[in-house]
């Protein structure tokens, strides 16, 4: 065969090859779950896991991602991740990955860390450069906390125009402060800003999910 033939033909395998490749990105989903490990929701860790592993982790398939981010005094750092996988196209081994993600979540929920200051953005941040990565073509933040941001003195969080540009933005299982109790405004303020502050960023969208049974539905509606 004529080598210029060879040469085209191997150029057009590699551009379907390549197409191929992008075209299942776009059926992929990456998730990441940050959990507050400050103040009061310290003590939510086992919640938090257990939500994760019964919610998330089963609605994985083959080639989606999962990061797991703690919120402490200063997550805009690579040891705030907890632990990540990209499930396998081989089923028994994304059956095993799922296994072994399940039992790193539950060492980490038997820990014993605990931050004294609440940096929610920069583990934000964190997530949103995990995600890009990933070039999936769905990608979710799932945030565990009061959102009740606390940052050290020095450290400052701006997110860009195009921070969370494409990424659907859920705020779970909040627990409200004796301040949100006395004034039920206090609370509905908070959760105002963060969507006004997150979308001006470029998320897809924000949402707030009271019910982890809902969890589910929530992925399946982002999904579609």
């Amino acid at each position: 065969m004529d080598n210029k033939i060879k040469t085209g033909l191997l150029a057009l395998t590699l551009a379907a090859a390549a197409a191929g490749c992008s075209d299942s990105k776009d059926f992929e989903t990456s998730y990441c779950a940050l959990i507050d490990i400050s103040g009061t929701y310290a003590g939510e860790k086992a919640t938090v896991v257990n939500t994760v592993k019964a919610g998330i982790v089963p609605e994985m398939i083959p080639g989606d991602s999962l990061f797991f981010v703690m919120i402490d005094s200063n997550s805009y750092h690579e040891s705030n991740l907890v632990t990540k996988l990209t499930l396998d196209y081989r089923p028994t081994k994304a059956n095993s990955q799922k296994l072994e993600v399940a039992q790193k979540l539950d060492e980490f929920s038997r820990g014993k860390d605990r931050s004294r200051m609440t940096d929610i953005s920069g583990a934000m941040m964190l997530c949103a450069d995990y995600l890009k990565a990933t070039g999936s073509g769905t990608q979710i933040i799932f945030v565990f906390s009061d959102m009740n941001e606390e940052l050290p003195s020095g450290v400052k969080r701006n997110f860009a125009k195009d921070e969370f540009d494409g990424i659907d933005i859920v705020a779970m299982n909040i627990i409200k402060l004796n301040k949100d109790s006395a004034n039920p405004e206090v609370y509905r303020k908070r959760l105002d800003k963060w969507s006004k502050r997150t979308t001006a960023s470029g998320a897809r969208s924000w949402n707030t999910l009271l019910d982890a049974t809902k969890i589910q539905e929530y992925i399946l509606q982002v999904k579609s």
